[in-house]
């Protein structure tokens, strides 16, 4: 038996964690707060494997998910195994296999947990638990603002306020790109030093190319801002691919108006993120508190043609780690399902209680009995350690057979009422 202070090894490899009950109860209210948001969008659960063939799932992988991906080998069929670094590139797969006769649009959200390996310097999590999800078979820009407005509403529904949404267009930047004529070496520099923003070696990399042209792809790093910035970025437009990309971005910002949630909307041009994945919209969430983005997504039209069905789609996640972090820097008071009452029975014959405790919990309280035999203080010791606010307890030579003392573990506030009156607690 391994004895736990025994070794100086880690009990845990680096970037996994627990969620104590506290934090996990945190987690299962947050989820359950945005699959509520996307259910009430018309939106319906889906669940995938926690692993896959991996010369399938990489179809929808780009080389450095692939490199990330956890590996082992299929003991009955000797393929390679992956569990999941991506669930989106799941999903492709799924809709691709099973979808491509139904009707469209598909709406299909989940709650899931990915995999990602990353060197121990980088300070990142191994295990990213999120929820999220995507939008198959429409291309339109409502289809696009129905993203966004959904990441807003679902993080209003949490009790965040102070947040952001940076929505930017990587089809502008790309096209600007390409009608620099910058070579196949230059152009794959640029965009990582742009992704980076290393505008110092943007510069420098550019030095070959005419002046104007090096201006304009320099003056893509201040368009971020209001509604304005895209009349700034329709005038440095040089190219077919930018302008349809500003036209699509003032059609998807024109839509968030008609929900009402263009306060949280910022444009942001310069945001290249996803350069090889996303095709049109992609958008990061940011919340006052928290130095880096809670949530991203955008539209990938590309990906599902890889399994073989050529189909437009969009989406996005949260990280819910991150999210939980956002909701504690703004002190939200989350009303999750905890232990609202400890019942401490004195009664030799358990009946009563045992009675008393299935009452409580078809009235909708969550209910735990005291089942290891201990005074009262000791009991309400129990309860506070939990965070159990109210303590039941019948029994006690001081009460009569048909009352119940009620206790506030808090405050040690206590008063006595019938028995046949706890259905109407106020907890």
């Amino acid at each position: 038996m391994l004895k736990l202070n025994s070794t100086n090894k880690p009990l845990l490899p680096k970037g996994v964690g627990t969620f104590f009950p506290e934090r996990a109860a945190k987690k299962k209210k947050i989820e359950e707060i945005i699959l509520t948001t996307f259910s009430k969008w018309g939106f319906q659960d889906i669940v995938t494997p926690g692993f896959e063939f991996l010369d399938v799932l990489s179809e929808g992988l780009d080389e450095e998910l692939i490199d990330k991906s956890y590996k082992f080998i299929d003991r009955g069929t000797g393929r390679i195994l992956a569990l999941r670094p991506d669930i989106t590139a799941q999903i492709a797969r799924i809709a691709a296999a099973s979808y491509t006769e139904k009707p469209k649009p598909l709406r299909l959200s989940y709650r899931t947990n990915v995999f990602r390996y990353e060197e121990e310097h980088a300070g990142r999590e191994q295990e990213i638990f999120q929820v999220g999800g995507e939008l198959i078979g429409a291309d339109l820009p409502e289809s696009d603002a129905e993203m966004v407005a959904i990441a807003v509403e679902s993080l209003r529904e949490t009790g965040l306020n102070n947040f952001e949404i940076a929505m930017g267009q990587i089809g502008f930047f790309k096209g600007m790109l390409t009608s620099a004529g910058l070579d196949s070496s230059t152009y794959i520099k640029v965009k990582d030093a742009f992704s980076k923003k290393e505008m110092l070696r943007v510069e420098e990399l550019l030095s070959g190319i005419s002046k104007t042209q090096r201006n304009k792809l320099l003056k893509i790093a201040d368009l971020f801002g209001s509604e304005e910035i895209l009349d700034k970025a329709e005038a440095i437009a040089d190219n077919k691919e930018s302008k349809k990309a500003v036209q699509n971005i003032r059609d998807v910002y024109k839509m968030l108006k008609l929900y009402g949630l263009d306060k949280y909307i910022l444009i942001d041009l310069a945001e290249v993120r996803g350069f090889d994945y996303y095709t049109g919209i992609l958008f990061e969430v940011f919340v006052k508190g928290i130095g880096y983005e809670i949530g991203s997504g955008g539209r990938y039209d590309s990906l599902l043609a890889k399994f073989g069905f050529d189909c437009p789609s969009t989406g996005f996640a949260f990280d819910v780690e991150r999210l939980i972090a956002a909701v504690d820097a703004q002190d939200i008071e989350l009303k999750t399902d905890g232990v609202n009452i400890l019942l401490i029975d004195f009664n030799k014959d358990k009946s009563a209680a045992i009675k008393l405790a299935k009452t409580l919990r078809d009235n909708g309280y969550n209910v735990a009995r005291d089942i290891i035999k201990r005074d009262l203080n000791s009991s309400l010791n129990y309860a506070n350690e939990w965070g159990i606010p109210t303590a039941v307890v019948i029994g006690t030579k001081d009460l009569k057979m048909d009352e119940a003392l009620i206790i506030d573990t808090k405050t040690n506030e206590k008063r006595t009422i019938k028995i046949n009156q706890l259905s109407e607690l106020k907890i």
